[in-house]
């Protein structure tokens, strides 16, 4: 499943309306570390409204919480149920307790996936090169 770093709501949507058109499914992830400057909130609020406005699309979460355990756990408990949490593996692993009892995971590292940059508005094509390209 191709994954794309989204930094606004407009790259969310064409994600989503590019993965729905083609019935593909998509990675959405935010940029490293986003969690700790832009909130879980934030970005929950993001995916959930690009959903609503693609909701045949089939998607997968991810929010980049960089090392801090205290904000993979607020994430947990907003709703999100994919992370990606660096740092000491203890405390990844007592996350990943937490995580696994609301059916989510807990990643060290973030899978590979392609960045549009915060700045890049038209990137439709781009993304659905990249959705036929992972066939």
């Amino acid at each position: 499943m191709p994954a794309i770093i989204f930094h606004n709501l407009h790259q969310a949507e064409c994600a989503l309306a590019a993965a729905s058109e083609r019935d593909r499914p998509v990675t959405l992830l935010t940029a490293p570390g986003a969690a700790a400057y832009g909130g879980p909130g934030y970005y929950l609020a993001m995916v959930e409204a690009a959903q609503a406005r693609h909701p045949k699309a089939a998607c997968r979460a991810i929010l980049d919480c960089g090392d801090d355990g205290a904000l993979a756990q607020m994430a947990l408990s907003l709703g999100w149920r994919g992370l990606v949490l660096r740092g000491k593996s203890a405390v990844r692993a007592k996350v990943q307790q937490i995580a696994k009892a609301h059916g989510g995971e807990v990643l060290a590292r973030p899978p590979r996936a392609w960045d549009p940059g915060a700045d890049a508005i038209h990137i439709t094509v781009q993304i659905d090169d990249l959705l036929a390209a992972d066939k």
